[in-house]
């Protein structure tokens, strides 16, 4: 597989920062034993292209995974999970929906109104829905009354579960519906066989990136190996 270098441009997480990438050949099919490979090696998947951060003076971006079969919720996360028991998961592939695309826009305009995503959501939704790599994906849907409140895609890979994007109604704050997802999905993954739920990037000094580090024990990419970020920092 071909890489590519892309033009530096202001890091989406550290303003002050400039951020590279590296990327995987877009005209190049991404199949899921090429992008499990480069998951283990810190990559991310965008719709059919791998990247990985590669920014001059900056290391900030660690990519991480949780070990499924030794995490263990503290007392927040198990009152989520206890607060959102009568929710349904529903295991579906990636499909359309108008009603995912309306949930999809709303989360968009509340959470980031300064970003600009707001106002391509359909395109962006489209986009999510209509991925053109070969990884094999699902959406989790999780329902009351046959009403969604929250939508997790995810990929499938040899030895993990990797959690693309999630929304969900952010007027429901007390549901906590981004944890609860991410605790669906490590149970979902222990079920599946999977070792590990890779989480994409985090940011120590990103407040958006910092439920990630509550999740525990967590892994990160560093200086070519997983390691305990509880050792590393």
């Amino acid at each position: 597989m071909s890489f590519y270098m892309s033009t530096l441009q202001t890091c989406p997480y550290l303003p002050e920062q400039e951020e590279l990438l590296v990327l995987s050949d877009p005209r190049a099919v991404l199949e899921s034993v090429e992008y499990d490979q480069l998951l283990r090696k810190g990559f991310r998947r965008n719709g059919p292209v791998a990247y990985r951060p590669m920014c001059p003076q900056c290391d900030a971006c660690v990519s991480v995974r949780i070990p499924v079969d030794h995490f263990q919720p503290d007392r927040g996360q198990k009152r989520t999970w206890a607060r959102n028991q009568d929710l349904s998961m529903r295991v579906v592939r990636p499909y359309p929906d108008a009603q995912h695309a309306r949930l999809f826009a709303d989360y968009q305009r509340l959470r980031h109104p300064d970003g600009g995503m707001d106002q391509d959501a359909d395109r962006l939704y489209a986009e999510l829905m209509t991925d053109t790599s070969a990884v094999d994906s699902r959406l989790l849907v999780f329902e009351k009354d046959q009403e969604p409140l929250a939508v997790a895609l995810v990929d499938q890979l040899a030895h993990g579960l990797s959690a693309v994007y999630t929304f969900y109604r952010t007027d429901l704050a007390k549901r906590g519906l981004g944890t609860f997802a991410i605790l669906k999905q490590i149970e979902w993954a222990r079920k599946q066989g999977f070792s590990h739920l890779y989480l994409g990037y985090w940011v120590a000094e990103s407040s958006k990136m910092d439920y990630k580090r509550r999740f525990s024990p967590l892994e990160g990419f560093i200086a070519g190996e997983w390691r305990l970020l509880s050792t590393h920092r």
